[in-house]
């Protein structure tokens, strides 16, 4: 009898500036409800869509992440994009993961960023390397309308509907932590213990 297929792999990138509770959720929820066994946190390093400037050094957020992410079961941290030189593609991280391990790979994408993924640098590529598979972000659902004009085949787009994590719309955002932070605010029970400890006494933001 052969033995069984590995499972999947899904992949959650950001830029975790900083990480919070709804990362965390996410990727218990990924294990739970997609094929796979393992996930991948992994941190962002030059954004092609972010600017540069005002992103908190790799450092500290890879510390962070390690944080955040540490004894969550089947979670690795994985700095690979945070060693690249210039922009850093998804779509060249996903092919570098499907290389080397031959398994599946599930990328998991905010649904307020489903409608610029026909943005991203080589997306058909990186849909055929990867299941894309949205999580609900508050004020953003997830419409066939809204794809219908944009660069995608119809087997694209189909994908794209089909693939939707059942969770409540999330709308915990790091950038709305970071100016909290940087008001004054302590409490914020979205920041796991260790991270906002880290945030302390390294004066991050």
């Amino acid at each position: 009898m052969l033995p069984p297929a590995p499972r999947g792999i899904a992949v959650l990138g950001g830029s975790f500036d900083p990480p919070h509770r709804s990362h965390l959720r996410l990727a218990a929820t990924a294990r739970e409800r997609l094929p796979v066994d393992e996930v991948r946190v992994i941190p962002a390093g030059d954004h092609p869509h972010k600017a540069a400037r005002g992103m908190t050094p790799a450092m500290h957020r890879l510390a962070m992440c390690r944080l955040a992410f540490r004894g969550a079961p089947g979670v690795v941290v994985d700095d690979r994009e945070l060693h690249r030189a210039g922009p850093s593609f998804t779509v060249d991280t996903l092919a570098e993961l499907r290389g080397e391990t031959g398994r599946e790979l599930w990328f998991l994408i905010g649904s307020d960023n489903l409608p610029l993924l026909p943005t991203w640098h080589d997306h058909h590529r990186l849909l055929a390397l990867a299941t894309v598979v949205t999580w609900p972000r508050l004020g953003h659902p997830v419409r066939a309308e809204d794809l219908e004009h944009l660069d995608l085949s119809a087997t694209e787009r189909a994908g794209l509907l089909a693939n939707v994590l059942d969770l409540p719309a999330d709308a915990v955002a790091s950038s709305d932590l970071r100016v909290r932070w940087r008001r004054g605010e302590r409490d914020l029970p979205e920041i796991p213990d260790a991270v906002r400890d880290y945030i302390a006494a390294h004066s991050v933001y």
